[in-house]
């Protein structure tokens, strides 16, 4: 640690009322809480700080229990750091991290009365090619720019969709504000409104055999240019089992979500989903998805379909109610799922999400009462990490690798619907550790949120805000986070071979492996912030 690091890491945007507030001291001395008056709140003996080996630093974790909504200071070792509780203390950066993914649109011109002084022209309206015949051009526009660059996969498409699908479902209270965006006001919650961008761009990549082509990217990623800047031929590539699998559940899922409010729109979206199943039965050999010959854009392999195809048939069944399809996920969840993962490569937790929470008990033996069971043994481990780590996070040292926000933000859904189902206190605030390393309480004493915190990441690895002249980044955005793989020489040249997992992290734009950003990181982060938002409100 050096002199300039602060003896305290807190979640640098407040604590909520009713819920237990945590920081990290890296001092044994005795911890003293005021309240805006001065007054003496909490007194602590101080702690014996344990070794972290994922961050080098010595730490304990003050718990400091519930508190009234005011401002206060801790003091330690002649240092003094405020921190805030409010009631709803979340819900301007959970909110933001939603209208994150407007600034993410393609295709339309984002206005100022919207985006502000991030506003621009429309981007990526020309014609694409397919790949497979590059004669052969078609009109696929809008949807979300996926990361840094500006390609667009469906299968992180699909899995993004669905977080946000499920936070809205599970804890709307949480996350159902107007946004100002262009469909704000229409009866429809704007994280729907938002979703529902990304699901209109999806049914474009559907190919008329029922196939869904994996990614509508360039040859090459574009340069540190605005994305109506970017004007080199876009090609529909080819297409793949999993992005063929997450659309067929991504839309099915939907198709449920929207009926009450377009009917025709549910219809359309559960009418591509069974075109997409029929491809999948028809197909049931997995081949994995590879670039083409000369294409450097994102890659989104994956060494199997199994997952995606687990998730589709539980969501399809809960659209449906078809025999056929419940009987498909059994088959596939006996095969062995991973229940508490949700990125894009394993999306067995999404299918769990379903089951334990849609379906339920009509489920079946098989789907509920025993999958429960096995979810409940498997979310164990985030428990563990987590009380494992210095910090409170849920994350093997071996596991800080690029975009390492989404395993930790994966293991808060996962304790999340643990304590959703059991109750457990121990779950809920592990989980909230995780909501709290995001937002400052780790080694870093950073923000991983643009645009909020006391000391907030500045420079993503993002196109716009990197070539926008415009000082502040797009706000709303969640880093990756540090990253101890190294896939990038220069990082290691910087941080020295010896630097810990958890502080292997650049807040520079060129650091793509540890600073770039992620529609599939902004959204867990949204189910987990909706989580505590909603709960706080008491």
């Amino acid at each position: 640690m050096t002199q300039q690091e602060s003896l305290f890491r807190i979640n640098q945007e407040g604590y909520a009322t009713g819920l237990p507030v945590t920081a990290a001291v890296l001092t044994g001395e005795p911890v003293i809480l005021k309240n805006a008056d001065g007054e003496v709140v909490r007194r602590l003996d101080g702690g014996r700080p344990l070794p972290d080996p994922a961050s080098g630093d010595e730490v304990y974790l003050a718990d400091l229990g519930a508190l009234e909504a005011g401002e206060y200071t801790l003091e330690a070792a002649g240092e003094k750091r405020k921190l805030a509780v409010r009631a709803r203390a979340w819900d301007a950066v959970t909110n933001a991290l939603i209208k994150g993914l407007y600034y993410q649109r393609c295709g339309c011109e984002l206005l100022p009365e919207h985006a502000g002084v991030y506003a621009h022209p429309a981007c990526h309206t020309a014609l694409a090619a397919v790949w497979e015949d590059p004669s052969t051009m078609r009109k696929v526009t809008g949807g979300w720019h996926d990361a840094g660059d500006y390609g667009k996969y469906v299968g992180p498409g699909a899995v993004t969709a669905g977080h946000l699908m499920y936070a809205w479902k599970l804890f709307g209270p949480g996350c159902s504000a107007e946004l100002n965006i262009p469909e704000s006001g229409n009866g429809v919650p704007d994280i729907l409104n938002e979703t529902r961008y990304e699901l209109e761009w999806i049914l474009e990549m559907q190919r008329p055999d029922g196939m869904f082509h994996h990614k509508l990217t360039k040859k090459h990623f574009a340069g540190f240019i605005m994305p109506q800047d970017d004007l080199e031929t876009e090609y529909l590539m080819p297409g793949s089992h999993c992005a063929t699998a997450a659309a067929c559940a991504c839309l099915a899922l939907a198709s449920r979500v929207y009926r009450p409010f377009d009917e025709a729109f549910a219809g359309r979206m559960l009418f591509s989903a069974r075109q997409a199943w029929e491809w999948l039965e028809e197909h049931p050999d997995f081949v994995p998805f590879q670039n083409p010959e000369g294409v450097r854009t994102g890659w989104y392999g994956d060494r199997s379909d199994a997952d995606e195809r687990f998730w589709a048939a539980c969501e399809l069944y809960a659209a449906t109610r078809e025999d056929g399809f419940r009987e498909a996920a059994e088959k596939l969840y006996r095969a062995g799922q991973h229940l508490t993962a949700f990125g894009w490569a394993d999306v067995g937790g999404m299918g769990a999400l379903c089951c334990l929470f849609d379906l339920k008990e009509e489920a079946g033996e098989v789907l509920y009462t025993r999958l429960r069971e096995d979810f409940l043994r498997q979310s164990e481990e985030a428990l563990r990490m987590s009380r494992e780590s210095g910090y409170g996070t849920a994350l093997a040292q071996d596991r800080y690798i690029w975009g390492s926000i989404l395993p930790i933000m994966s293991h808060a859904m996962a304790m999340i619907m643990n304590t959703m189902i059991t109750g457990r206190q121990d779950m809920r605030d592990a989980a909230l550790m995780q909501w709290n390393y995001a937002l400052g309480l780790n080694a870093l004493d950073i923000c991983f949120v643009t645009g909020f915190g006391q000391k907030s990441v500045m420079h993503p690895h993002h196109r716009p805000s990197g070539a926008d002249g415009i000082e502040a980044p797009v706000p709303g955005l969640i880093s990756g986070g540090p990253n101890r793989s190294f896939p990038y020489p220069t990082t290691r040249e910087k941080l020295g071979e010896n630097t810990p997992p958890a502080r292997c992290f650049l807040d520079e734009t060129i650091s793509a492996d540890t600073n770039e950003i992620a529609i599939y990181w902004n959204s867990p982060a949204v189910f987990t912030g909706a989580y505590f938002n909603m709960i706080s409100m008491g």
